[in-house]
């Protein structure tokens, strides 16, 4: 006779789940502790505080994040106004450069009728000490003069 795969008879039965003994309870006075008003107050008091400060600290985020945006506003209209000046100046620089350049002054002298200086022109004049001006200053500059003039003085002594 053939064996069989398994054996009924001899296979481990699993044995029935028996309920599980329940363990005794015992029964207290009390409970859940009762809380005073004043204790209520307290904790509700106190979830109000937590509730204000994250509303705060919200807000105050979303207040430094809106002044951040408008200085980066005003860091780019910064910027624009530095490109344009700096493309303005450029051309002042170039426009300059080309009148001042030695080639057009040339041409513009010769357009004009100008002709070089010749050192034949050239006449120096020797004064002597008695033959300048000299402007006379006013009265309450004269005065200006003699107050700043001690003033320097007496500090000189002094240290």
């Amino acid at each position: 006779m053939a064996q069989a795969a398994y054996d009924y008879n001899t296979a481990r039965r699993r044995k029935a789940a028996q309920p599980q003994r329940k363990t005794n309870l015992r029964v207290e006075k009390g409970g859940k502790p009762h809380l005073t008003p004043r204790q209520v107050a307290r904790r509700n008091l106190g979830g109000l505080m937590a509730a204000a400060l994250l509303i705060g600290f919200a807000i105050s985020l979303l207040w430094s994040e809106a002044q951040l945006v408008e200085l980066n506003d005003q860091i780019q209209d910064a910027k624009a106004q530095l490109v344009s000046q700096q493309s303005q100046y450029t051309y002042y620089t170039s426009t300059l450069n080309s009148k001042t350049n030695i080639a057009s002054v040339e041409d513009t002298a010769g357009r004009l009728g100008l002709m070089k200086i010749d050192p034949s022109q050239i006449t120096y004049i020797r004064l002597a000490e008695s033959d300048m001006l000299v402007r006379k200053e006013s009265t309450l500059r004269q005065w200006t003069d003699l107050v700043y003039n001690g003033a320097v003085t007496i500090l000189g002594t002094v240290k």
